[in-house]
């Protein structure tokens, strides 16, 4: 994966995040992360760019699995930081950063999944696998799953693709799922017994032993 990195002229554009009253991280923050935070609030770019650096991993994965490809990740991802950036003299701490960071990142992901042109989904038995596929070895295996998961998300609703590429793929307590999405924990719950039904049908015929785990 390539480097996300906004260029400085796109998170300038707009104007500096400028010195905010935001007041003080609560305690159980990462004093370092902290530090970073309020030196990006005040325009220090070398700062955020090591806020980008710590986090692109997550945000890229978490857009790759919603939006289905690489180029609509890294353009997601890429705009999660230039708004991340832009709006962080309104984060006050209400969320830990991550899951800030991740409430952008779903919504602008969701955004260019929205935009596509609707297309039918992709039948798994359309998907011709490689031959090493069928191959006892263990690494083959896991990546025939991968690749099954991985269509099988593209044929969820988006919602249902969200929470489980939060709880399942990305591990998120169900606490953080609700803070990223902005809904009741029991919605959390229930939407995600929904979409676990929904990707077992999807996946009707997984090999035995590899379905998601319940939890």
């Amino acid at each position: 994966m390539k480097r996300m990195c906004a260029t400085r002229a796109q998170m300038a554009t707009g104007g500096w995040p400028t010195g905010s009253a935001a007041g003080e991280p609560p305690a159980d923050v990462d004093p370092a992360e902290g530090r970073l935070i309020e030196r990006s609030r005040h325009g220090d770019l070398d700062a955020f760019d090591r806020l980008v650096a710590a986090h692109q991993d997550r945000v890229y994965h978490a857009a790759y699995r919603i939006t289905g490809n690489a180029d609509d990740a890294h353009d997601a991802a890429q705009e999660t930081f230039v708004k991340a950036f832009r709006a962080l003299p309104r984060y006050r701490h209400e969320a830990a950063f991550a899951t800030w960071l991740h409430r952008i990142a779903v919504n602008a992901a969701l955004d260019i999944v929205r935009r596509r042109p609707q297309v039918p989904p992709v039948s798994l038995e359309d998907v011709v696998l490689p031959a090493s596929a069928h191959n006892p070895d263990r690494e083959a295996e896991r990546r025939e799953v991968q690749q099954r998961v991985h269509l099988a998300l593209q044929q969820l609703s988006p919602d249902h693709r969200v929470i489980i590429v939060l709880r399942d793929l990305q591990g998120m307590a169900y606490e953080e799922i609700a803070a990223v999405l902005r809904i009741p924990l029991g919605t959390v719950r229930s939407r995600l017994s929904r979409a676990r039904d929904a990707l077992r049908r999807v996946l009707h015929d997984l090999a035995p032993g590899e379905p998601l785990e319940e939890g």
